[in-house]
């Protein structure tokens, strides 16, 4: 008689263990899915991981019945979005360390024309900030690719690709004579 409460106990504790890994299993690929489309692999590995703990964490407090699909989807959404802001800011830190007053920057000779000064400056104004900083780090600042690629924490191939887009939509938004 005791060892079958003992039992009975025991599988109550388990319950709630059992219910979360049925949940996982049949959750797992959708928040994976959804989190890898929007970030990468790398970091849908991280939001998936910090999905899935933050509802090991509701079911350790006892909210296992508001763990559902749809919460799992919902936590999933913020956890990108806050993903996106991280990156953003991240972003933002490494373009400050980059950054330079107008005048402290050195434009070439063929640059300093006061209009073709400001055709450019439009220009790079035009642009997204990313685009802007390789250029700049790159022409202005005479930094080869595998040095902006060490210090911006990125391949070089991905350097590269990333400049050959910021040099496209640099003459999609230069409206001087000459560049």
């Amino acid at each position: 008689m005791l060892d079958e409460r003992m039992g009975a106990n025991r599988e109550r504790k388990r319950s709630p263990t059992a219910s979360f890994d049925a949940l996982y299993d049949a959750e797992f690929g959708s928040v994976f899915r959804y989190a890898t489309a929007r970030l990468g692999r790398s970091d849908g590995e991280d939001v998936t991981a910090e999905v899935f703990h933050a509802a090991a964490l509701a079911y350790a407090d006892g909210r296992e019945s508001a763990v559902t699909p749809a919460w799992l989807m919902a936590v999933s959404r913020n956890k990108v979005i806050d993903q996106w802001r991280r990156a953003e800011r991240h972003k933002a830190k490494r373009h400050l360390a980059w950054a330079r007053e107008e005048d402290a920057v050195e434009f070439p000779e063929r640059w300093a024309h006061s209009g073709t000064r400001e055709a450019v400056l439009d220009a790079l104004d035009g642009m997204k900030m990313r685009h802007r900083t390789l250029l700049i780090l790159h022409h202005v600042d005479g930094m080869s690719v595998p040095e902006i690629a060490t210090a911006t924490d990125e391949s070089t191939r991905s350097v590269e690709s990333a400049l050959a887009r910021a040099r496209a939509s640099f003459r999609r938004n230069y409206d001087g004579d000459e560049c």
